[in-house]
C-alpha cells in the first residue's frame, strides 16, 4: 500500500511502544502518530495504526455518501511533462499564452547558435530555466521562494535526465520536494510536528511528513538505483548550498514520491501530487468506501461513496476496480509495490464477482463460469518482470472447475482460450487507435458474436465490457447514436450487475449515466421535432430513459465532487434542460390530442345535426277527448 506497512504504534495507546520495541521488526520505525491527531479535529475521523495494518483510520460517527473526510494540499506537486506548458506551476490553472521568435534549441534544451524559430509559449513564464509556466505575475511570485532554489538545476534537467536514462519527472518531483523543503523551513520553522489541519484555507502538508512514507527503494534494481544516484548527484550540485539535500535523503525523497503520488486530473490536464496523510492513512481497498479527486488548485479531496457506519474503516481505491483479481493485483505491485491482500482479494474466488472479470464459461452446461483458484502470490516486482515463467509454472497440471456442472478442463486450455480473445480484442482496437472507426467498428461487433453469442467469455468479462465501452466512442464518431445508447445501456448493466465489482456511485459508471443521460436527451429532441408518429412515440422512449440517467449521474457526482462542484453543476444543467424540453413536448402533444378529440366532437356534432335536418317530423297525435266532449248518440 502506499502507506508504510512496517508496525507502528496507536497513536491512542503510547503505552503499547515498550511492547512493539521489543519486537525487532517494530525496531525499525516507530511512528510518530501524534503529530496528525490534529486531523481529528476539523475532519469526521480517528487516526489508528496496528502492527498488522499500520496506520489507518476510521470513520468518528454515521456518515451519509458524499461526506468530507479529508481535504490535503500537496507537499509537492508537479505537472505531467505533457502538461508541462498549459496550466500553472502553482496554482495548476490554465495558462495563457503568446508567440515570439527564439533561438532554436535542440533535443537536450540547448540553443543552436545562428538558428531561431517561432514557438508559442506560456504568457508567463520563468525566462532563466524556461521549465515552470504561471498563470499571471501574482502566480509567479508568490512560487518564487520555491522556485529559485530549484532554477538552475531545472535548466538542465533534461540533459542529466537524458545522459542517466532517468525519467524527467522523477528529477522535477525531487526539486519539487527541495523547494517545498526550503519554503517550510523560511516560513514555518519547526512546524512540521505542530502542522495545523484546516477544512479551508489549507496550507500544504509539511516536507518532513512525506519523509514518513515508505521509499520502497528494495523494489529498484541495482542499476536503476545507481543511475538515479548519479542523476541527483548532478542535480543537486546545482541547488544553492542553503536549500541543499543530502545524496542519501535525496534518493529516499524521489523514491517516496515515485512509489506514493497521486494522480489528479486538474482544469484538464494531469498533475503528480504527493500527499502525505492521505497516503499514509487511507489504505487501498478493492471494494473501497471513498474516493479521491483533485480540485483546481491541485487540493486532495476524499470523501464517502456510500453510507459509512461508525468506526469503519475507510478506504480508497488505487487502481481500476471493473478488472480482474490479478490483472489488479498486477497493477499495484508495478506501481505501489505491494500484493493485494484486501478483503474481495482475499476471498476465494469461486465465492467472489472476480469470477466473471475474467470469465470463461463451461463448453458443456453453458451456465457457469470455469475456476481456477490462484495461489500464486508475488511480492518483489523484479520476480514478476524477469521471471514470467513463474505463473506459467503455476498453472502446469492444474484444473479448472465449472461452477455449476461436474466439468474439468486443463487451466492451459483456458489460457489458450484466453490469449485468443485478448489477441481478437487487441486487433478491433488498434484499428480504432489507427483512426478506422468503420473498420473497427465491424470488428468489434464481430468479437461480440464470436465471444458473446457463442457463449466463449462470461458477459461479464473484461473483454467483454470493455468492447461495448469502445463502440459507444465509435458509433457517437459514425453518428449511429442509437446503436451507442444501446450499447451504453449494456455497459451500465453490466458494470452494475456484477455485484461487488464497483461501489455505489462509482465515478466510472458514473460518467456513463452521464453519457447515457446526455445523448438521450439530444435524441428526444431529435425524434420531437420530427412531428410524426412515429417520432413522438422514440422520444418519449428517451426522454424516459434519460431522466433516471441524468439523476443517477447528479446523485454520484453530487457525492464523489461536492454538490456545489462544477461537475455536479454540469449534470444540474443538463436536468434543467431536460425539464424545459420534457414540459414543451408534453404540451405540444396534450394539444394535439385535444384538438384532434374537438375536431372529432364537432364532426359528429354536424353529422347528427344534419341527421336532424333530413328526417321528417313525426305524425301528429290528436288529444283524446273527454265524455263531456265527445256528441251524444241516439238510442236507435
Amino acid at each position: 500500500m502506499a502507506a508504510t506497512t512496517e508496525p507502528t504504534v496507536d497513536a491512542h495507546a503510547g503505552d503499547n511502544a515498550t511492547q512493539a520495541s521489543k519486537k525487532k521488526k517494530a525496531k525499525k520505525v516507530v511512528a510518530d502518530n501524534t503529530k496528525y491527531l490534529g486531523a481529528e479535529t476539523v475532519m469526521p475521523i480517528l487516526v489508528k495504526s496496528s502492527h498488522a495494518k499500520g496506520r489507518y483510520v476510521v470513520s468518528s460517527k454515521e456518515l451519509s455518501a458524499g461526506t468530507l473526510v479529508t481535504v490535503e494540499k500537496a507537499t509537492a506537486g508537479i505537472v505531467r511533462n505533457q502538461s508541462f506548458v498549459n496550466i500553472c506551476h502553482h496554482c495548476f490553472k490554465t495558462v495563457g499564452s503568446k508567440t515570439q521568435t527564439r533561438t532554436k534549441l535542440d533535443d537536450q534544451g540547448n540553443e543552436v547558435a545562428g538558428q531561431t524559430e517561432r514557438v508559442t509559449v506560456p504568457a508567463h513564464s520563468c525566462d532563466k530555466c524556461k521549465m515552470a509556466a504561471y498563470c499571471s505575475e501574482s502566480c509567479q511570485k508568490e512560487h518564487a521562494l520555491e522556485h529559485d532554489v530549484q532554477c538552475d538545476a531545472l535548466a538542465k534537467s533534461n540533459a542529466i535526465a537524458a545522459e542517466y536514462r532517468v525519467p524527467l519527472e522523477h528529477l522535477r518531483s525531487l526539486l519539487a520536494l527541495v523547494g517545498r523543503r526550503f519554503a517550510d523551513d523560511k516560513n514555518m520553522p519547526g512546524e512540521g510536528v505542530h502542522y495545523k489541519y484546516a477544512a479551508t484555507d489549507v496550507r500544504p502538508t509539511p516536507y518532513s511528513h512525506a519523509l514518513d512514507l515508505n521509499p520502497n527503494r528494495h523494489y529498484l534494481d541495482r542499476s536503476a538505483t545507481k543511475n538515479m544516484q548519479q542523476a541527483l548527484k548532478d542535480l543537486l550540485a546545482l541547488v544553492p548550498e542553503a536549500a541543499r539535500i543530502s545524496l542519501p535523503e535525496a534518493v529516499e525523497a524521489a523514491c517516496i514520491f515515485n512509489t506514493n503520488h497521486h494522480s489528479l486530473v486538474v482544469s484538464g490536464q494531469q498533475v503528480l501530487g504527493l500527499f502525505p496523510f492521505s497516503s499514509l492513512y487511507f489504505q487501498h481497498s478493492c471494494n473501497p468506501n471513498c474516493m479521491y479527486v483533485g480540485e483546481t488548485d491541485g487540493t486532495l479531496f476524499i470523501r464517502t461513496m456510500t453510507d459509512v457506519q461508525a468506526n469503519t474503516e475507510l478506504t480508497i481505491p488505487y487502481v481500476e476496480l471493473y478488472q480482474p483479481r490479478e490483472q489488479r493485483r498486477r497493477d499495484l505491485l508495478m506501481t505501489r509495490h505491494f500484493w493485494c491482500k484486501c478483503r474481495r482479494c482475499s476471498t476465494l474466488l469461486s465465492n467472489s464477482v472476480d469470477r466473471l472479470m475474467d470469465g470463461i464459461q463451461c463448453t458443456e452446461c453453458k451456465r457457469g463460469v470455469m475456476i481456477f483458484e490462484e495461489t500464486k502470490e508475488v511480492q518483489d516486482i523484479n520476480e514478476l518482470i524477469t521471471d514470467m515463467s513463474a505463473l506459467d509454472q503455476e498453472i502446469q497440471g492444474k484444473f479448472a472447475e465449472c461452477e455449476a456442472c461436474p466439468a474439468k478442463i486443463e487451466v492451459t486450455k483456458l489460457v489458450d482460450v484466453l490469449k485468443a480473445a485478448i489477441t481478437d480484442y487487441s486487433e478491433a482496437h488498434m484499428a480504432l487507435q489507427r483512426g478506422e472507426v468503420t473498420r473497427a467498428r465491424q470488428l468489434m461487433e464481430q468479437y461480440l458474436r464470436n465471444y458473446e453469442d457463442k457463449q466463449v467469455l462470461n458477459p461479464y468479462n473484461t473483454y467483454l465490457v470493455n468492447t461495448y465501452i469502445s463502440l459507444i466512442q465509435v458509433c457517437s464518431q459514425l453518428g449511429e447514436i442509437d446503436r451507442a445508447i444501446r450499447y451504453n445501456a449494456i455497459v451500465i448493466e453490466r458494470m452494475e450487475g456484477a455485484q461487488g465489482a464497483t461501489p455505489e456511485n462509482y465515478p466510472r459508471v458514473a460518467e456513463y449515466h452521464m453519457s447515457m443521460g446526455d445523448m438521450c436527451l439530444k435524441q428526444a429532441k431529435l425524434k420531437a421535432a420530427n412531428q410524426t408518429p412515429a417520432g413522438r412515440s422514440m422520444a418519449r422512449k428517451y426522454f424516459k430513459d434519460a431522466k433516471p440517467a441524468l439523476e443517477r449521474a447528479f446523485k454520484a457526482r453530487s457525492a464523489i465532487y461536492g454538490k456545489d462542484s462544477p461537475r455536479a453543476y454540469e449534470v444540474k444543467r443538463l436536468i434543467d434542460e431536460y425539464k424545459k424540453e420534457h414540459d414543451e413536448f408534453v404540451k405540444t402533444t396534450e394539444k394535439k390530442k385535444i384538438s384532434k378529440k374537438q375536431v372529432a366532437a364537432a364532426a359528429a356534432a354536424a353529422t347528427a345535426a344534419t341527421a336532424a335536418a333530413n328526417t321528417p317530423p313525426p305524425p301528429a297525435v290528436m288529444p283524446a277527448q273527454t265524455p263531456a266532449q265527445q256528441p251524444a248518440t241516439s238510442a236507435a
